[in-house]
């Protein structure tokens, strides 16, 4: 593939993210939670919050 060929299928492509974006801006979030989100509760998310509990302990940080 040429040099020129490349770089006008990248403009081309950077043109219509670009246009994309206009029709859809994105929206900021107004809180972390928003962001971020919050834990499942799952299995993971228990085996993961007891594991750290154990190593705040071991570590002493644990009031």
């Amino acid at each position: 593939m040429k040099t020129a060929v490349a770089d006008e299928k990248l403009l081309a492509l950077i043109a219509s993210i670009q246009a994309k974006t206009k029709l859809n801006p994105p929206v900021a979030k107004s809180t972390w939670k928003e962001v971020i989100g919050t834990s499942s509760g799952d299995a993971q998310d228990q085996e993961a919050a007891k594991l750290g509990e154990e190593w705040r302990r071991s570590e002493g940080l644990a009031e």
